[in-house]
């Protein structure tokens, strides 16, 4: 029984600096994670466009995009370093490279959800997902609707083997909990996130002015939801892909080997950076989701000292 709830403690400047390290200068592109994105369903192309550039320009060594073969030309075009792959490719590699190569490259982290829709044909691509891979996964945005409407898939998704960061906006996060509890969900957002912890048992990114991180924490009074808050990003980050562009930064920092809790506090920090570093050149009104995934670079360039030699050890 969950029995208590901290205050967030605020995410900090030095938080993310112990874990965004100056790279040794032997560091080849296999080291920096390889990643996959399942995202844009027919028509919907701009969403995986936005999590792969933003997971390149977070760091990713390599980035795979499965969407439907309608989208390859555009994210081709649009992200020339991404590598489009077919599903049937990606679900070769997501289940040990069964049927290729024994040089088959395993996904370090996979994203699931951004522009997919929630068809059948979605609804199948995610259930392979949840019963085929280990690698860390976030689930966001259609990933998250297909979730909250269908048991089954919660229950695959409880039994996962490994790691699941969901990235809900207030809106997806109403739906998680109302469907699973038949009730209406607290307006509170601390409430919220500690529902959701609850619920579904797994590191919840609850979107939105102060981005909250929470996961589940035992302690000496019984278990409980550990939050942290974002004190990064501003009001013109409330756009379009803004969130698709959060998606591909903590999956590429999950690729890049953080522990799935450090990796969305790190995640929303510097995608909050860049926001407010693409609002000083853009304002915020015209901000939009590719400013933010082009400012990336710049956030990451803040940690990267000369005086930084390594990582301490120690976590957030």
């Amino acid at each position: 029984m969950f029995v208590q709830m901290n205050e967030p403690d605020k995410i900090t400047e030095e938080d993310v600096q112990k874990l965004i390290t100056r790279r040794p200068e032997s560091m080849h592109k296999g080291q920096c994670g390889h990643v996959l994105i399942i995202a844009g369903g027919n028509g919907m192309p701009g969403a995986a466009v936005l999590a792969a550039r933003a997971a390149l320009r977070a760091g990713s060594g390599l980035v795979y995009v499965c969407t439907p073969r309608a989208n390859f030309p555009i994210v081709q075009t649009l992200v020339p370093e991404a590598i489009t792959v077919e599903w049937d490719e990606a679900c070769a590699v997501m289940d040990g490279g069964r049927g290729r190569s024994a040089s088959a490259i395993a996904y370090d982290a996979i994203a699931f959800g951004p522009g997919m829709g929630t068809s059948a044909g979605a609804r199948r691509r995610m259930k392979t997902v949840l019963l085929s891979a280990q690698a860390p996964l976030v689930l966001d945005a259609d990933g998250l609707n297909l979730l909250s409407a269908d048991e089954d898939l919660r229950n695959i998704a409880a039994a996962y083997a490994g790691e699941i960061v969901m990235t809900p906006h207030p809106g997806e996060a109403r739906r998680m909990l109302e469907t699973r509890e038949g009730a209406t969900a607290p307006s509170d957002r601390r409430e919220m996130a500690f529902d959701l912890v609850r619920d579904y048992g797994r590191i919840v990114v609850l979107k939105g002015s102060g981005t909250l991180v929470a996961r589940y924490a035992p302690g000496p009074e019984g278990e409980a939801v550990e939050l942290c808050m974002n004190p990064t990003g501003n009001p013109g980050m409330a756009t379009a892909g803004s969130g698709d562009v959060l998606t591909g930064v903590i999956t590429s920092f999950l690729g890049q080997g953080m522990d799935p809790r450090e990796a969305a506090c790190a995640g929303v920090y510097v995608h909050g950076l860049a926001g407010d570093i693409a609002r000083e050149d853009k304002g915020e009104r015209g901000l939009i989701a590719t400013d933010i995934a082009e400012s990336l670079p710049y956030a990451l360039r803040h940690f990267e000292r000369s005086d930084n030699g390594g990582n301490s050890g120690e976590s957030l």
